[in-house]
């Protein structure tokens, strides 16, 4: 579809879009009806499982057409796009519409293929080319960051909008072959956590309306909010005979259990033996209590978490935190918490090992940017930064190969929607929602659930072009062209951004540090980023075809060269220095 296609406001559509209705309407109004028919039971044939929801979408589609204000032709539209919508898949290879387990990259590839082939199949009819246009934008997003075009807004055609509602809503409501679905309370809260970010949000308010049978909302709900992932009543209002009034599948109220149950984020020895040391010596903002602190992501929650219970005015940082608390106090927060030793014995302390080293580079990459920016905000923005990712650890919780399902090719666009399609939610969404649950200012919970969004505040803009700097200075895949565009939005210069990115090529470490070179060796090195996956000795001994006494005579002088006495204490030191 071409990038200047103009749909009409929202509240109206083009009465075109069905390739106009020559002299004899009804003739090609009959036409129409019977192509669309037959691609349907093709589909059926083909795809059981993909056209499985085919009715009860083409029906919300056309209730959610009338309560808009279409006309007959307009809602004809509607029809017609939720009916064929998914006709590309007929293409698809057998490897993929009839798997039954998980996607594979390659998998999502073909699959998100579908709305071009689609079109190119309509196409071939006559009477369906303002059919194709509809059916090839059913998968663009209102923020733009949708599929095969980008368009955005209202640029993309007000059928396809409220067909990409429906679509979605009964995509993850229902059980597919290679996931199982969350149920019609968690769909309709997705769908209104990204009003204004993935649909258009008079689509989404008509939505609600038709589902729970109520007048529609006119507030947006809060970016990241909801609730129990669910309506506060339980399920919508739908009637006995609806296809969702049935109980919430268990991945759903995993879900749900890990929310409740994630009361504290694990800490690292190391982090918290720093802020035990500095405990009691003079001044607690001298710096280096606030800075063993925010050297982990556990023990700064822990230290936010107390502090504010003492405050009824915000509090907007580890810094202003650890003023209102007092040693003891302190010391009682961060000393019972859960910790986690070297080795790394599961993919989730790995991951979370990574999260945190990932997040003390964006909290820094932060912090220069907000110096810049926003000077007197800086603690809230940083605090905002070291939580950013803290729900993918509660995606590990709830699925443990969830470390697996994205590589460093992925830029974080791509990842962010492999997790919507996996889960049904994103990382930035249920982040957002434990800052909440947690009691933490309303500016860490915007920054961590809108660091993702294109329509986020400042705040949450300038952490997510932290979040990409960082990528970018890592050599990971980054969307390059975006980052430019949110620096932009974010008025910082293109130069300012440049030295940025050139001043952080680590993911750690501080600009003086970095200026030291590694003392370890290639080897060496490589070596000891296994063992911060890990990896054990004989697994190490096996990757570089050497043997067990040599590996260890390798970390024995791994440990000399760092001045450090173990494993845990040289992969801490070489993350901290960026050397690793």
């Amino acid at each position: 579809m071409p990038k200047d296609v103009v749909s009409a406001p929202s509240a109206t559509v083009d009465t075109s879009t069905l390739d106009s209705l020559p002299a004899d309407g009804e003739r090609a109004s009959s036409s129409i009806a019977a192509i669309a028919d037959g691609l349907e039971g093709a589909l059926r044939v083909r795809a059981p499982a993909q056209h499985a929801g085919t009715p009860v979408v083409r029906k919300l589609a056309f209730q959610v057409a009338r309560r808009l204000g279409l006309d007959a032709t307009e809602r004809l539209a509607v029809e017609v796009c939720a009916q064929v919508r998914d006709a590309g898949m007929i293409s698809l290879p057998d490897s993929v519409i009839l798997k039954t387990g998980n996607l594979s990259p390659g998998d999502w590839a073909l699959l998100n293929r579908h709305p071009e082939l689609g079109a190119e199949l309509l196409e071939s009819f006559p009477a369906m080319r303002q059919a194709a246009e509809l059916v090839r934008a059913h998968h663009e997003r209102w923020d733009g960051e949708g599929y095969p075009d980008g368009l955005e807004g209202e640029l993309i055609p007000l059928p396809s909008r409220i067909v990409s509602v429906c679509d979605a809503f009964v995509a993850m409501a229902t059980d597919r072959p290679h996931r199982r679905g969350i149920g019609a309370g968690g769909a309709l809260e997705y769908i209104l956590g990204e009003r204004e970010a993935q649909f258009d949000p008079l689509t989404v308010d008509c939505l609600v309306e038709v589902i729970r049978g109520k007048s529609r909302s006119r507030t947006t709900p809060r970016a990241g909010q909801l609730g129990a992932l669910q309506p506060a009543g339980g399920q919508p209002s739908v009637g006995p005979n609806s296809p969702f009034a049935r109980r919430a599948p268990a991945g759903a109220l995993q879900l749900r259990r890990a929310i409740a149950e994630f009361d504290t984020v694990p800490t690292f020895e190391p982090a918290i033996e720093r802020a035990l040391a500095a405990t009691g010596f003079g001044s607690p903002l001298a710096g280096d209590l606030v800075g063993a602190i925010e050297s982990d992501i556990g023990a700064a929650v822990a230290i936010l978490r107390a502090a504010q219970r003492r405050s009824d005015a915000p509090v907007v940082g580890v810094p202003n935190a650890v003023a209102l608390l007092t040693d003891e106090e302190i010391r009682d927060a961060i000393s019972s918490l859960p910790t986690v030793t070297f080795p790394w014995r599961t993919k989730f302390e790995a991951l979370l090992l990574r999260c945190q080293t990932h997040a003390q580079a964006v909290a820094r990459a932060t912090d220069r940017i907000a110096l810049l920016l926003r000077p007197l905000g800086r603690d809230e923005l940083v605090a905002a930064a070291l939580l950013h990712d803290v729900g993918k650890l509660l995606l590990a919780l709830v699925s443990p190969d969830f470390a697996d399902t994205t590589t460093l090719r992925d830029t974080p666009e791509e990842a962010l929607r492999h997790e919507r399609r996996e889960f049904g939610f994103d990382h930035a969404t249920l982040g957002g929602l434990l800052a909440e649950r947690w009691g933490l200012s309303d500016g860490v919970v915007r920054g961590v659930s809108g660091h993702h969004s294109v329509h986020a505040t400042p705040e949450a803009s300038l952490i997510r072009l932290a979040d990409m700097v960082v990528h970018h200075a890592q050599g990971d895949a980054v969307d390059r062209e975006l980052m430019l565009r949110l620096a932009t939005r974010c008025e910082l210069s293109a130069n300012a951004l440049r030295a940025i990115v050139v001043d952080l090529p680590h993911a750690g470490g501080s600009a003086r540090r970095r200026a030291e070179r590694s003392p370890l060796s290639r080897r060496e090195t490589a070596i000891l980023q296994l063992l911060a996956e890990g990896r054990r000795v004989t697994a190490i001994a096996q990757e570089f075809h050497l043997s067990e006494s040599t590996v260890r005579t390798h970390l024995h002088n791994i440990y000399a060269k760092l001045e450090v006495p173990d494993r845990t204490q040289a992969v801490l030191r070489a993350t901290d220095m960026g050397w690793i």
